[in-house]
């Protein structure tokens, strides 16, 4: 780790806007000197990790009255001497407390420099650095859940036990490559056998990405299918709103519709797109189903929609429905008698190639099972929870690199070529490093700290 910065920064910690407290954070060694240019009492006569109650001076005399808490290094946050200021909030004294700061020798901090002073301290590892920056924007409870355990460790933890394993089948395979004298042998079977065990545990791993994004960002849900099945009447009833027009007309919809929906605290954008029929009847509907394949592509869960009358899957439908989670919603269920509805899920059942708990008769006009749905939503969104999640796409990458080398290696075994698998699980190994922080790039490291908010 690089030692920390020798000089002080400052910056609002707090978010804009209007509120009861704000806080400015000064970090560095100078940071009560330069405080004590304008905070009375003294702070370096204070004791530290206490807050007390202060006065802010300024031209015209008092400012503010606030808290101050010093705290010396290395028992901070950023492993430095610090001082935090709460005063009132609404921004004014908090961008005059910066401006103080900054005449009496502090510089403004960049986005996350607080954050890459402590990892670069050794306060945090890059795992959990990334939780702090990712924690200022969860939508959800389960998102903050998430990244607090990431902060306490626990994905560090579970992928450092993954490279130790790695590290092990690394010295075996090595040892023996060198010293086929002096070693016992090692077999085939039983590489391969560690080999599959790490790589069903980063399998498993990998799957946590979809859940953790949807978590602390939120989740995307599409309304798809032919045109007149009724996305857009479904939509405005998911949402309890009238957000979509609705005419009998084919087409009515074009662009892409979008409104917000809670589901088990999880946020979810859920999309009304334009109808895709088999063929184009101009430009316009071709442009609009365009439009509709771009946001089923982007989608968390795909809703499709079809009419218990035409319970026909459409042939675009069936690359969507195999990358995609997808719920096959039968519309207009109270059109049709119960055993046409019956018949219409089976068939769908097959021809989806979906589990039966995956199709659901729906009426957006009566609401008849919109429970169902927002359940089954709510299930596949947000599964149970787990201890240890990836929280970034730069975590998925090395987990997924990770993988595609342990299968290379597994070739290799199986081909008897032992030298080219000691080359494939080292970078397997190298991967899982990258992920950790062991192994560092300056430019990604200064990429993920350039995402934070400036207080951070």
């Amino acid at each position: 780790m690089g030692h920390p910065s020798k000089d002080t920064i400052v910056a609002v910690a707090t978010a804009p806007g209007r509120g009861a407290l704000d806080v400015v954070r000064l970090s560095g060694p100078r940071a009560a000197e330069i405080c004590a240019a304008f905070i009375r009492p003294d702070p370096r006569k204070k004791p530290a990790r206490h807050n007390f109650a202060a006065r802010a001076q300024g031209v015209g005399g008092v400012l503010d009255r606030l808290t101050c808490t010093r705290f010396e290094a290395p028992r901070s946050y950023t492993g430095e001497d610090a001082v935090e200021l709460c005063c009132h909030g609404g921004g004014a004294i908090a961008r005059r407390l910066v401006e103080l700061a900054v005449e009496n020798g502090a510089r403004p901090a960049e986005p996350g420099e607080f954050t890459r002073r402590a990892y670069e301290a050794g306060k945090l590892d890059l795992l959990q650095a990334e939780a702090v920056g990712a924690r200022a924007g969860a939508q959800s409870v389960v998102g903050v859940r998430l990244l607090e355990r990431q902060l306490g460790g626990a994905l560090s933890k579970k992928i450092g036990d993954l490279r130790g394993r790695l590290l092990d089948l690394s010295a075996s395979l090595e040892a023996e490559l060198a010293y086929p004298d002096d070693v016992p042998p090692t077999s085939g079977a039983e590489l391969s056998a560690g080999i599959d065990a790490i790589r069903e545990e980063l399998i498993e791993l990998a799957g946590t990405a979809a859940f953790a994004r949807a978590a602390i960002s939120g989740a995307v849900a599409v309304l798809a299918g032919a045109e007149n099945v009724g996305k857009s009447s479904l939509f405005n009833r998911l949402l309890g709103a009238e957000a979509a027009l609705v005419t009998p007309t084919p087409g009515t919809t074009r662009d892409a519709l979008c409104g917000e929906l809670a589901l088990d605290d999880i946020s979810v954008t859920l999309y009304d797109t334009a109808g895709r029929p088999e063929l184009f009847r101009d430009e316009i509907s071709a442009l609009a189903a365009g439009r509709a394949a771009l946001a089923a592509g982007a989608a968390d869960l795909l809703l499709l929609v079809v009419e218990a009358t035409e319970p026909v899957v459409p042939t675009w439908a069936g690359e969507e429905i195999s990358r995609t989670p997808t719920l096959v919603l039968v519309n207009k269920s109270d059109l049709a008698a119960e055993e046409v509805i019956s018949s219409a899920v089976n068939k769908l059942t097959v021809k989806a190639s979906l589990p039966p708990e995956s199709v659901l008769a729906v009426s957006a006009k009566t609401g008849r099972g919109l429970g169902e749905l927002r359940a089954r939503m709510a299930e596949i969104i947000s599964p149970a929870e787990v201890d240890a999640a990836l929280t970034s796409a730069r975590q998925a990458d090395g987990v997924t690199r990770a993988v595609r080398s342990l299968d290379e290696a597994r070739k290799a075994l199986n081909g008897s070529t032992w030298d080219a698998a000691a080359v494939e699980i080292a970078e397997a190994r190298r991967a899982l490093e990258e992920v950790l922080g062991l192994v560092t790039d300056e430019e990604v490291i200064g990429k993920i700290f350039s995402t934070f908010c400036v207080g951070k």
